[in-house]
């Protein structure tokens, strides 16, 4: 199952160009941000980035394109079901209807 974190890391990677950048952003540290990478590519069997050495910058692939837009849908339906179910586990919800 697709961890809604990684996807995160993700698409601020893919955001940011960089591993670095993306971990400065999400507040953790760069090896944290590669290894949820690389467990999301072994994870979805493809490449998601180009790698380029030299310059640290990072490109997403054609398949990293796609997943990109996937994530994207994804991360917008978790968030409407924590939405969705917080308003309905609200007590004072139901009391507004009356």
């Amino acid at each position: 199952m697709l961890d809604l974190r990684k996807l995160r890391t993700f698409r601020m990677v893919a955001s940011a160009n960089s591993f670095t950048r993306a971990a400065v952003e999400l507040g953790c540290s760069q090896p944290n941000v590669t290894a949820q990478i690389k467990a999301l590519e072994r994870e979805l069997g493809a490449p998601l980035f180009e790698r380029y050495r030299f310059t640290k910058k990072v490109v997403l692939t054609e398949l990293g394109r796609r997943a990109f837009e996937y994530s994207g849908r994804l991360l917008a339906l978790a968030d409407e079901i924590r939405s969705a179910l917080r308003k309905d586990s609200d007590p004072s919800a139901s009391l507004k209807g009356l």
